[in-house]
């Protein structure tokens, strides 16, 4: 009968963290540190053919893999790649590191299905930017990252200075609200995880800042605001798909906005933040502060289906708290607006705002076509509004009013640009000449002000040798509805053609609405079967 014998075999035991730790094994003993569970064997001797004296440490399962994954190597295969100081001495990092790098929101148990998110986005970002054991310092500048799928909120997400968010991509990542509240709202570093500082305990050294969000459809379902930007400065919002539930035509709401700003002072502001690659649509505003905000440039945004697109100063009470004064040196440019019920800009307080190189179409019609235009495109209503300005911006409306054979008559031209200033409409048109033996209207430019009005053009005739540039100058006078033209001119060509042009202009009221709104230009052409063409630009001084 087989004898079976169960013994119990020890190994040395002790305590790592107590007296000189774990001492040296013999070789192929065990030793087992109680304390922290870790567990080794002795190397033996270099005699033996051990390579070196010493233990071996065994893993278990209280071992942390990733802090003895330490050999990572950027491009480690590539023995030319030189990492360090030279390349036998390559920089080695762990696999902790590396991973620590980014952060996704999934680690804090996101899960982008369409559920309530609320709790768990923001406890990401809380622990993240709020954690008072990192907070302030370079350890809280890692990027949390959202990726693709679709989470609901129940009440607004703060973020804190220095947060960097980065989405998959618009459409790709969709965080929608359903509360009446804004969808993100900046706080300032005065705030600690679930408690939230108030706006009035911000400062130039605190506020919100160097902030960036990426990457992401931001949807409203309620008449709240998109993003609140609460005192907030030098921040970046790139790649980003603001979207409302306003549709054309739709009674507003005050805080139905794509991007609001407001401020606890004129220092503590809104300034310098950067708005790039930022789709707005379908809000009572897209962008709108009646506060001192300095500096904010939007390049390359888009602004489709809005009541207005930007609004400044609409209700800044000048010497009120934060709003010395109004919006300044705010700049839009190589942007795109469209269907846009009423101004796609409108400065009514503040000074310096520019609009440069942007494109409108269809804006200021409320929702009709251009022969029903209502509202200018752009507005600029106040006295000190007169340093404001629209440099090389495109109008759909110009080819439209002015020249169309469509709308030459019966429909009002409402301006491009309305209020005190200098508009130079930069690009030029084009309009057919043929012999017209009375004065036939040919151009119209708005006239709903006092106003003078240049037109250059140039005439070359396909049928007869004469060419002709010069300026006409216009004097609107609204008072007396009268206006005053000269014709300064050039000629070269066949002299017996250098006065067969003639241009008159009057002030008339196209829209029967008892109100004059357009000058018309009219064109006298005497030379026998004339065909041509005449260039044209426009410039107004208001």
């Amino acid at each position: 009968m087989a004898i079976v014998q169960i013994s119990r075999i020890q190994v040395r035991r002790g305590q790592k963290n107590v007296g000189s730790g774990v001492p040296q094994l013999a070789g192929g003993e065990f030793g087992w540190a109680v304390d922290t569970r870790e567990l080794y064997i002795g190397n033996g001797s270099v005699s033996e053919g051990s390579p070196a004296v010493g233990n071996t440490k065994i893993l278990t399962q209280h071992d942390n893999l990733f802090s003895f994954a330490d050999q990572y190597t950027y491009q480690k295969e590539i023995t030319t790649m030189q990492t360090g100081t030279t390349a036998m001495l390559p920089i080695t990092r762990t696999l902790q590191e590396r991973l620590d790098e980014d952060v996704s929101v999934k680690s804090y148990g996101a899960t982008g299905d369409g559920s309530d998110q609320t709790v768990v986005l923001q406890r990401a970002i809380d622990q993240l930017y709020l954690n008072s054991a990192t907070k302030g310092s370079t350890a809280s500048r890692v990027t949390l990252t959202i990726p693709a799928g679709e989470y609901l909120l129940s009440a607004s997400l703060k973020l804190p200075p220095n947060a960097s968010i980065v989405g998959a991509g618009p459409d790709k990542v969709k965080i929608t609200q359903g509360a009446n509240a804004p969808v993100f709202e900046t706080v300032n570093s005065g705030s600690t995880p679930g408690s939230y500082a108030q706006d009035s305990s911000s400062t130039t050294l605190n506020q919100a800042q160097n902030i960036l969000l990426k990457g992401l459809t931001i949807e409203q379902n309620t008449t709240n605001t998109g993003i609140l930007l609460t005192s907030c400065r030098n921040s970046i919002f790139e790649d980003l798909c603001i979207r409302g539930t306003w549709t054309s035509g739709s009674t507003p709401a005050s805080n139905q906005v794509g991007v609001k700003m407001i401020a606890l002072s004129t220092a503590v502001s809104c300034n310098r933040n950067a708005f790039k690659n930022v789709f707005f649509k379908g809000h009572s505003t897209g962008v709108m502060s009646d506060f001192d905000v300095v500096e904010n440039v939007f390049d390359h945004c888009e602004f489709d289906t809005l009541r207005y697109g930007m609004v400044w100063g609409e209700t800044t009470s000048i010497g009120g708290q934060g709003m010395a004064t109004g919006p300044q040196r705010n700049v839009v440019h190589n942007s795109e607006f469209h269907d846009i019920d009423r101004q796609a800009l409108w400065v009514h307080k503040g000074q310096f705002n520019a609009s440069h190189n942007n494109r409108f179409k269809s804006v200021g019609n409320n929702g009709g076509t251009e022969g029903n235009a209502v509202y200018s495109v752009i507005l600029f209503t106040d006295g000190t509004a007169l340093s404001n300005s629209s440099n090389s911006d495109w109008f759909d409306r110009t080819a439209s009013l002015s020249y169309d054979q469509n709308f030459i008559s019966g429909y009002a031209y409402i301006p491009e640009v309305e209020g005190p200033g200098v508009f130079d409409n930069e690009f030029s048109y084009r309009f057919p000449v043929t012999q017209q033996n009375v004065a036939t209207r040919v151009l119209r430019v708005p006239g709903y002000t006092t106003r003078n009005i240049e037109v250059e053009y140039i005439y070359k005739s396909s049928q007869v040798n004469a060419v002709r540039e010069g300026k006409l100058d216009i004097v609107c006078n609204i008072a007396d509805g009268t206006t005053k033209i000269t014709d300064d001119f050039t000629y070269s060509g066949a002299s017996s053609y250098e006065l067969n042009l003639e241009f008159s202009a009057s002030l008339t009221d196209e829209n029967s609405d008892a109100t004059n709104d357009t000058v018309v230009i009219s064109m006298k052409n005497t030379t026998t079967s004339d065909t041509g063409d005449i260039l044209f630009r426009v410039r107004y001084k208001t």
